[in-house]
């Protein structure tokens, strides 16, 4: 309807899109399609190979140009010394899905596993650059997030732009991975490791309370009854109650969440954002925080995430790598808003902050982002 359009263009006025966005959310938003208009699809990180595989599909990774590729690497790998010129060229200059398949057609061709090839060529960051890249995408952040428990303490920069903003599925998919690969439970392991309102915030996001999105569900004025519940749950009560305000924040599906968002807004002059900042401290703060922003605006939320790895004394190489091997998909977009919010070439800023074959492969994996 008129006012339902009406309604949509004022929503996306509250948000801090770019004008490509604008386009392409008010193109979904038009009566020819059934989608979702707030679907943004970026949000997937995942291969659509690790999709289908993850439900049942077989996946066949042999191909003349995949084979190519495997070879390419184990040659690069084999005999005395590494030539790691080769092996950046042949793992960071590549798709998503061709790391898929490189690292499912490795073991077949040469009985022995691409990460563990890697894990026996490498080292330091240059080592765990290549260890993401050898994996599929949901082993690469199982790993992430394995080595962000491990030992005493956490390592929350690793941990909550893993868990923020995913859908079921995705985190359907990680779990998964996760305990093929350390034949552990996630969920038990953030419950043992992780306490305070953190863990509330993990255990909401690893447990999937987000609903289905449905518009039949999820009219406008659901958007005002969930965000009136987040409220009595935090600045409308004496006292938060975290669980309440964390569990209903994770029940909203990402397409919803703008309304949600717009409906707090417009009823209690700010966003979810504040909402967060004055009911909520620290790690936990800080991982809710994410969990909103970049379902509202994906794209400067990454290049703001991004630039947290880079700024102060020392850069924080691993957790550089993980968004760069992790958000590859969106880098060009990425690179546009880093300039525009920071100041600064993104590339230039990457450059600087790195050296050696470390550097030289994320500047690979960024630049066959930016080339297509």
């Amino acid at each position: 309807s008129s006012s339902d359009k009406l309604y949509t263009v004022q929503l996306l006025h509250s948000l801090s899109l770019t004008p490509s966005f604008h386009k392409l959310i008010l193109h979904f938003a038009s009566p020819t399609t059934n989608d979702s208009p707030l679907t943004m699809t970026f949000f997937n990180v995942y291969s659509q190979e690790t999709r289908d595989a993850h439900h049942g599909a077989t996946i066949s990774a042999g191909s003349p140009e995949i084979d190519n590729l495997v070879n390419e690497i184990y040659s690069a790998a084999a005999g005395f010394g590494t030539d790691e010129n080769r092996l950046t060229q042949a793992l960071g200059n590549r798709t998503t899905r061709e790391r898929y398949l490189i690292s499912a057609r490795y073991p077949e061709l040469h009985k022995k596993s691409l990460l563990d090839e890697i894990k026996g060529e490498t080292s330091g960051d240059y080592g765990k650059a290549l260890e993401l890249l050898a994996q599929p995408l949901e082993d690469a952040e199982a790993s992430i997030v394995r080595d962000a428990t491990k030992g005493s303490g956490t390592n929350e920069d690793l941990l909550y732009p893993i868990f923020g903003g995913r859908s079921n599925d995705e985190l359907a998919i990680l779990k998964k991975a996760f305990f093929q690969k350390y034949q552990e439970d996630l969920v038990v392991v953030i419950a043992d490791d992780i306490g305070g309102d953190l863990k509330k915030v993990y255990l909401a996001a690893l447990n999937s309370f987000a609903q289905a999105y449905d518009p039949s569900i999820h009219p406008r004025h659901k958007a005002e009854e969930v965000a009136e519940a987040i409220y009595k749950a935090g600045e409308g009560k004496w006292g938060t109650d975290e669980s309440a305000f964390v569990n209903a924040l994770y029940s909203v599906p990402s397409e919803f969440l703008p309304a949600v968002d717009a409906a707090y807004k417009a009823k209690h002059n700010h966003g979810l954002i504040v909402a967060i900042e004055k009911e909520f401290t620290g790690d936990a703060e800080r991982a809710l925080k994410f969990h909103v922003q970049i379902q509202l605006n994906a794209v400067e939320t990454v290049a703001n995430h991004i630039e947290s790895t880079l700024k102060g004394i020392g850069t924080d190489e691993y957790g550089l790598t993980a968004a760069i091997v992790r958000y590859a998909s969106i880098l060009p977009q990425v690179a546009q808003a880093y300039k525009a919010k920071h100041g600064k070439d993104l590339r230039e800023r990457i450059h600087g902050e790195t050296s050696g074959d470390f550097g030289k492969v994320l500047l690979v994996v960024y630049d066959r982002a930016l080339r297509h």
